[in-house]
């Protein structure tokens, strides 16, 4: 399918061409995450990009921290909502065992182990979400889209250090509230 986009001018386009060399590799690594499938992935990120020109008013800075985390939102939405998709449609696979006939798939330990991380970072993210906002991007940047202390600091516009400093009080609160909740 060929989607061809029309900009109202060189700057919305500049901005978004911007954002897709900048963000591309990212939001793939965050819905294969999701979705375990590269074909489907690719999708959940041109399937992102398209959402992304219909709210390309909404992203005022393109390397701002609320921006990285928009586009994380969108490719995460899109591949769960693919996901979903996915595992309400019958799979059916022919097995060797039963004579040529069709039988589900028999490995029910992945789907454990993908809803039950998907349980447990659901949880997680409602606790995340009562830090305070400079604690929660730090904390955001580092274990969800896997950025370096360097890269975090350049984003919000702090020292290393401070990244450091940052992230290990976050996860000392973290600890305490998650132990708190769970009393």
């Amino acid at each position: 399918m060929l989607i061809v986009f029309a900009f109202a001018d060189v700057g919305e386009a500049s901005k978004f061409e911007y954002l897709y060399r900048k963000y591309k590799n990212l939001l793939y690594y965050k819905a294969w995450e999701i979705l375990r499938d590269p074909q489907e992935a690719e999708d959940a990120v041109s399937e992102t990009f398209i959402r992304v020109y219909r709210n390309l008013d909404k992203i005022d800075d393109p390397d701002s921290p609320r921006c990285v985390a928009f586009l994380g939102t969108i490719a995460r939405n899109v591949a769960l909502t693919m996901a979903k998709k996915r595992s309400n449609m019958p799979t059916l696979l022919k097995t060797d065992e039963n004579d040529g006939a069709y039988d589900e798939p028999a490995d029910p330990l992945d789907l454990e182990a993908t809803v039950i991380d998907k349980l447990s970072s659901e949880q997680l993210m409602l606790i995340v979400d009562k830090l305070d906002d400079q604690s929660r991007s730090v904390f955001v940047l580092k274990y969800a889209y896997d950025l370096s202390h360097g890269e975090i600091a350049a984003q919000l516009g702090m020292t290393e250090n401070n990244v450091t400093v940052r992230l290990h009080r976050t996860r000392k609160k973290l600890a305490e509230m998650i132990n708190a909740a769970a009393i």
